[in-house]
């Protein structure tokens, strides 16, 4: 009897629905639980709500002095930016996960990972609850201090520089460098990746946006 109600139990531990949260926690297991069990609806709707309250706090704090126009008429643009607010808070996370579920993909088929789609699609959602904790942290930051700077939580509002210098400080920041760091454990537990390939794609593509961010001064 117990031989037979054993591997049922087993089975059903593996089998758990990942927490959204848990990623925060204990990130090697829910990421494990994703592989197994790869939740996508319910996460995306949540992240979406995010980022549709963090929208809103950063527009509704940003400086939006313009010249020729008024402090009233400025204002009838507030109900225009919310409205924004909310339709970028739905298209975002959705266009973002997508994309990078493509591009992980991609990779994995050259890696010879049989990880699925749904699997990095899963992944690549949960991983956006860090975006949305860093638009919320600096957008009631922006409410807190009525400064028009949309990030606190980079190296330049320490060390505040100009150019190139300012381009890799801005990346230099505590959510970018926590999602690095949840992107390569998702790539070794959700996709199979090894290590070295896991932390490779992830820095990699961490060296990339700073390069494009550099390019954009140019």
């Amino acid at each position: 009897m117990n031989a037979m109600t054993e591997p049922v139990m087993t089975n059903e531990i593996e089998k758990k629905s990942p927490s959204i949260l848990g990623i925060i926690w204990s990130p090697s297991e829910h990421f494990t639980r994703m592989k197994e069990k790869p939740k996508i609806w319910g996460p995306l709707l949540i992240i979406i709500l995010l980022f549709i309250v963090a929208s809103i706090f950063i527009s509704m704090n940003t400086n939006l002095s313009i010249e020729g126009i008024s402090e009233e008429d400025l204002d009838l643009l507030k109900p225009f930016l919310i409205a924004t607010s909310v339709i970028t808070g739905i298209i975002t996370p959705i266009l973002t996960a997508l994309m990078s579920s493509l591009i992980y993909l991609l990779i994995a088929r050259i890696a010879r990972s049989t990880v699925s789609f749904r699997q990095l699609f899963s992944m690549n959602v949960y991983l956006l609850l860090i975006t949305a904790l860093s638009m919320l942290v600096n957008g009631i930051g922006m409410m807190i201090t009525g400064s028009a700077t949309s990030t606190f939580t980079n190296l330049n509002t320490l060390i505040p520089a100009d150019g190139t210098l300012k381009a890799i400080f801005d990346n230099i920041e505590v959510f970018t460098i926590w999602s690095v760091i949840l992107l390569a454990i998702g790539l070794q537990k959700v996709a199979s990746f090894s290590k070295g390939l896991a932390w490779g794609v992830s820095i990699g593509f961490y060296l990339l946006s700073i390069f494009f961010s550099i390019m954009g001064l140019a």
